[in-house]
């Protein structure tokens, strides 16, 4: 369940500066959730996309160029509880599936961000050939050795994840488009998702 959202907590911060006859126990907690949402953004212009981070993902992303400044964060939250499945891998999945799949530095986590739907063909070489044959996009956590799954985000055909890459053992950043309005007007979309802390930060290129 979200507990932190973006929008929520300016509200919520409008709402405390304007209001004073409120009780001293939800002052309390309007000051925490509106100091949370301010400790957030700050952390995020101060840490998350200094040059060294940039650098890094653009080359994992394999991009040239990123005009870092047109994204701001969108929203942002916590997941209470995370819904794990039984996973087990068929013979050969991790290698077939291997351009799809995102291993974390530590190989505890592997990120999924293709093989929903998606059938692995073979060239008249033996070369391995992904196709997608389900409109819909599943992005998946997999524990290896824990043989589970956690299902991250699920969407139409009007979801593209393009590529994904992980900065350290714990967090992972993932570009990709998507037309919410349904007017071919995609939004490119950056997510930075903490698996250990089960926080997500939802960025858009304006």
């Amino acid at each position: 369940m979200k507990q932190y959202l973006f929008a929520a907590a300016c509200l919520l911060a409008i709402f405390y500066t304007g209001c004073t006859c409120n009780s001293s126990s939800n002052k309390t907690g309007e000051t925490d959730s509106v100091q949370t949402a301010r400790n957030i953004i700050a952390e995020d212009s101060a840490m998350l996309f200094d040059d060294t981070a940039q650098a890094f993902i653009l080359r994992a992303l394999q991009l040239q160029s990123l005009p870092w400044n047109r994204f701001t964060l969108e929203e942002f939250w916590a997941e209470d509880s995370i819904q794990k499945k039984p996973f087990t891998a068929d013979t050969g999945f991790y290698n077939k599936y291997a351009g799809v799949l995102r291993w974390s530095p530590d190989s505890s986590y592997v990120l999924d961000i293709g093989s929903y739907g998606s059938v692995v063909l073979k060239d008249k070489k033996g070369n391995n050939h992904i196709v997608a044959g389900d409109p819909d996009t599943e992005v998946a956590l997999l524990y290896p050795k824990e043989q589970q799954k956690w299902r991250l985000l699920f969407g139409g055909p009007s979801t593209h994840i393009f590529n994904a890459v992980w900065p350290d053992s714990t967090e992972v950043a993932m570009l990709g488009v998507l037309d919410r309005e349904g007017t071919s007007n995609d939004d490119t979309l950056l997510w930075l998702i903490d698996v250990k802390g089960n926080f997500f930060r939802r960025y858009k290129w304006h």
